[in-house]
């Protein structure tokens, strides 16, 4: 199977398939999908479609682990009050995210962190309470004025290593680590070390760019990647653009790419293209639509913790469907609908790089006529409409903060050289991957922390 195959992923399931899958019942799942593989004459397509839910079914057994005894006591550990009729509610409601796995409901390893995190009302009962920190970002919304460039210096150090289990001594390793490139506001790059020695180092119009290494594996061998850059944000205020120059100009050749489908995901299904229509209604402005899609999915999607991307068939319709979704899913809807519209827009990820605090984060970007390229935060908007803080929504949309490093500019896309074997995550690259000639490294197998090594805002243009 092709990287390109992929998009076979758009397949539905066979029924007894999928019946077997949503019931937890993965052996016989398992067992099906061997028997119609062996078959003669299978067709191409439905072939991939088969292998790919093989890999789909051991990422979300991997990942639905914790039973709802288990899943009381983790609550109880920060909330002692917490009973468990309070818990089956949470499920219920599709707050708490769940899934049959064996006959008996399991929760996903992530599910109290989703919690604490979407609902303030929980994280206020916590023993610790209600601990989010948002003062960097409102005072920079607070201060900040249309056309005004804003600026941080990030100066970070990205490791990586395996797990002392999956070290097989002296076999041959292959490693990729993303690496930011001079583009999409990253200026005065510099590559400080990077350990060991790389084979190879992605070209700048690489869109998801690496730093390549070929080595013999070793116990406690770590790769390392250091650099500093400035990240340059200039803010605009969208409220004050003239629509009339919206409506009067073209949108250039080179743009219209990012108005087509690319299965198995960006998929103009019947359910979006009708929510698109509903959203916009009579609106002709794609300022004002594109709002609109911004506003519904920042006030009408919880922010969730998913499990991995590549056991969800379709991303943007599983968030429009149920109403939920992490930072990459949200933003992947958003593209969608935009495109639907007739809205140029594309995938945009990196790291969440503010003091202290650097972890991985997925954005959106769209394209108005008179107004070009402007970003979209559905995750960081969603955070803030919750909170009440209405500037720092607004803010959102049209803008992202400088406490960021942009690093892929698109998604679904292979690395240069290509990895051998199937990706730990197939569309994006934030954390890494490795794989030895013959099979893959897992991400249980993989180990990686990025250290903040000074980050600071500069004074604003």
């Amino acid at each position: 199977m092709k990287y390109t195959d992929l998009k076979y992923l758009a397949l539905p399931l066979p029924e007894i398939i999928a019946k077997e899958k949503w019931s937890g019942n993965f052996p016989a799942a398992r067992t099906i999908i061997a028997s119609m593989l062996a078959e003669e004459g299978i067709p191409y397509p439905l072939k991939c479609r088969l292998e790919l839910e093989q890999n789909n079914m051991d990422n979300i057994a991997a990942r639905y682990t914790v039973s709802q005894e288990k899943a009381l006591e983790i609550m109880r550990q920060r909330i002692p009050d917490m009973t468990a009729a309070e818990l089956e509610e949470l499920r219920l409601s599709d707050k708490a995210d769940w899934m049959y796995v064996d006959g008996a409901v399991k929760y996903i390893d992530c599910f109290s962190d989703t919690l604490y995190k979407t609902y303030p009302e929980l994280w206020a009962r916590t023993k610790e309470g209600d601990q989010s920190d948002y003062r960097l970002l409102q005072e920079l919304v607070d201060s900040v004025s249309d056309g005004q460039e804003i600026r941080a210096r990030i100066h970070i150090r990205h490791n990586m290593r395996l797990s002392p289990a999956a070290v097989e001594e002296g076999r041959r390793l292959f490693v990729h680590m993303p690496v930011p490139k001079e583009r999409d506001g990253v200026e005065h790059l510099k590559i400080i070390a990077v350990r060991p020695e790389p084979m190879s180092i992605a070209p700048d119009d690489a869109p998801q760019p690496t730093v390549y290494f070929e080595t013999a594996a070793k116990a406690g061998q770590v790769f390392s990647l250091e650099y500093q850059l400035e990240h340059k944000v200039v803010y605009r205020d969208l409220t004050k653009v003239d629509p009339r120059k919206v409506a009067a100009a073209q949108i250039p050749e080179r743009e219209k790419a990012y108005l087509a489908e690319e299965p198995p995901h960006i998929c103009f299904t019947p359910y979006l293209r009708a929510l698109a229509a509903e959203l916009a209604g009579r609106e002709t402005n794609p300022l004002k639509i594109a709002r609109a899609f911004y506003d519904y999915i920042t006030t009408k999607t919880d922010y969730r913790f998913v499990r991995d991307y590549c056991s969800i068939d379709n991303l943007p319709e599983y968030c429009a469907l149920n109403r939920r979704g992490d930072c990459g899913v949200q933003a992947l809807l958003f593209i969608t609908l935009c495109r639907i519209a007739g809205i140029p827009a594309k995938w945009q990820s990196g790291l969440d790089a503010k003091p202290g605090d650097v972890g991985e984060h997925d954005w959106a970007m769209f394209y108005v006529p008179s107004v070009g390229w402007a970003h979209a935060d559905l995750s960081y908007g969603g955070s803030s409409y919750v909170r009440g803080a209405r500037k720092r929504w607004d803010f959102f949309f049209g803008n992202i903060d400088p406490y960021r490093i942009p690093i892929n500019n698109g998604f679904q896309k292979e690395f240069d050289p290509p990895k051998r074997h199937w990706r730990i995550d197939p569309y994006d690259n934030q954390c890494g991957e490795a794989e030895y000639e013959d099979r893959g490294i897992t991400v249980k197998e993989l180990v990686y922390q990025y250290t903040d090594l000074g980050i600071e805002s500069i004074e604003k243009g």
